[in-house]
């Protein structure tokens, strides 16, 4: 059976990362991330990572990958394509005041 070898971690990483697990402040995914990294660098075998964390396997693949050609800034999330909502905010304040100071429930 296949075990990949330890993930080699760029100089000063290891205390970046445990920080960044350790946030409160850090989002979530880019927490989890930080693990599997954390856990590749310690030699955990793919599986057990994903085990652990509870993600699959290919998923662990994607992030060991993305780190080891990007480093920590690879672990944020990628901008999504498509089109960004769009918000009228004065329409919303005005229909809000109108309404008594209640925001709309939805606008369109």
């Amino acid at each position: 059976m296949y075990v990949a070898e330890a993930l080699r971690l760029r100089d000063g990483d290891r205390g970046r990362l445990e920080a960044i697990t350790r946030a409160s402040t850090a989002p979530a995914g880019v927490a989890w991330r930080a693990r599997v990294v954390l856990l590749a660098a310690d030699g955990v075998s793919n599986t057990e990572i994903a085990d652990r964390v509870g993600m699959s396997r290919p998923t662990v693949l994607k992030w060991r990958d993305r780190y080891t050609r990007a480093g920590i800034d690879a672990l944020v999330d990628l901008p999504r394509p498509g089109r960004k909502a769009e918000i009228d905010e004065i329409a919303v304040l005005a229909e809000t005041w109108a309404d008594k100071g209640k925001p709309p429930l939805e606008m369109g």
